[in-house]
């Protein structure tokens, strides 16, 4: 990756994690949706320069219909099911996992690989992905399949209560 390519991509990772904050932290609800969509244009920029065209557009419709979600005066908060105890648990799990994924990072090598295609190729990305970091997409794989799975108990126990 040259230089203006690298720094395409720590530009737009700022952007994603400051999108990402401003999310967890603004208190109005369409505010929230705008950081949301920065948070995605971040994204889309981090795709841009790996040269993945299609998971970009894929992303930016995803997070663009997330925003709107998110800002539309329909939306409301849900109660949480879960007790202060899980929830520092979970916390917890969160910065141990954080913990291994950054000494990965910290600990990998940078790898060299070869471009397969143009600009709209989200096989290059995954090339990229599990010839270098596996370990890393494989936790990342778990941990959204268990809160796909969490979320999915939590509401079925809410709707129960009912």
């Amino acid at each position: 990756m040259d230089s203006l390519h690298a720094i395409g991509f720590y530009v737009s990772a700022a952007i994603s994690i400051g999108g990402g904050l401003l999310v967890a932290f603004l208190p109005a609800r369409e505010s929230r949706g705008v950081a949301l969509a920065v948070a995605g244009l971040g994204i889309v920029g981090l795709y841009a320069s790996l040269s993945a065209g299609f998971a970009g557009l894929v992303a930016l419709v995803c997070y663009a219909g997330c925003a709107a979600l998110v800002a539309a005066p329909q939306y409301r908060v849900m109660e949480s099911v879960v007790t202060g105890v899980w929830r520092q648990v979970g916390a917890v799990a969160a910065a141990g996992l954080f913990g291994v994924l950054a000494y990965a990072a910290w600990r990998g090598d940078f790898v060299h690989f070869a471009f397969y295609g143009g600009g709209i190729n989200s096989a290059s990305v995954g090339r990229l992905l599990f010839a270098h970091d596996t370990l890393a997409t494989e936790a990342l794989g778990a941990l959204v399949f268990v809160a796909l799975v969490g979320a999915t108990a939590a509401w079925r126990l809410r709707d129960r209560s009912r």
